[in-house]
């Protein structure tokens, strides 16, 4: 009588694995989609770099207009009619003014005269545009008198290009005449902190008075320029 085998047959295992093409294949189209995600990525990062420079440039020329047109509105407030307040210096690049603004009479008291423009050291012919080469960029300033002279000017917005005061009379017409302001126009140019080496500055800005500013050739920041046009309510009453 034949003996039956108790072991089990062999059975041979049907390979699971890869071939050299399907991993190459798999390999391809991954890297192909990490090019894709990296590329994505990087056009997201550098448009909220782009978009986080020009809102910081506005938030800081709008804070540095709405000082200027609250305070320019009040130049030359008399109230009592003798101190003879209004405006005394009226250049492109620089604006002063004074103003009674406790009623005693005059305006000798902290506050009472009011400077707006670049420091001297940055604007030294008062153009309203930094001095130097490769256009430098200055802290747009306010500087304040009191008893004890001038306060010093202090910093209320960076990164400034060009400042641009116009003086318009009664009629709408320029005029450098002091007596004759009745209106005055603010143009500001601000750019970013920082250079973006992705992109090239080939705008023209222009100001109220219709005067022009270019960037030099292969310029890499990012500006912005506001106008603003500001009523001196309390001169020529």
């Amino acid at each position: 009588m034949r003996m039956r085998s108790t072991k089990a047959p062999f059975l041979q295992k049907s390979s699971g694995g890869f071939t050299l093409v399907e991993i190459m294949l798999a390999l391809l189209i991954s890297g192909i989609i990490m090019v894709a995600v990296i590329t994505v990525f990087i056009s997201q990062q550098r448009t909220y770099l782009a978009q986080e420079q020009v809102v910081e440039m506005q938030q800081n020329i709008r804070a540095a207009l709405n000082m200027m047109e609250r305070e320019i509105r009040m130049a030359g407030y008399n109230p009592k009619g003798g101190a003879g307040a209004g405006i005394t210096t009226a250049s492109a690049g620089q604006l002063s003014f004074t103003q009674d603004l406790n009623e005693d009479g005059d305006f000798g008291d902290a506050g009472e005269a009011v400077d707006f423009g670049f420091n001297e050291d940055d604007d030294g012919n008062r153009d309203g545009i930094p001095d130097g080469n490769n256009q430098p960029a200055a802290s747009l300033r306010r500087q304040i008198h009191g008893p004890g002279g001038a306060g010093g000017y202090q910093e209320i917005a960076e990164n400034i290009q060009l400042i641009e005061f116009r003086y318009l009379n009664a009629a709408g017409d320029p005029t450098a005449t002091l007596a004759d302001i009745r209106t005055v126009q603010i143009s500001i140019l601000a750019r970013a902190g920082e250079k973006d080496l992705h992109f090239t500055n080939t705008m023209t800005y222009k100001t109220a008075s219709g005067a022009t500013w270019d960037p030099q050739p292969d310029d890499h920041f990012r500006r912005r320029m506001l106008i603003t046009t500001v009523q001196c309510r309390n001169i020529g009453l």
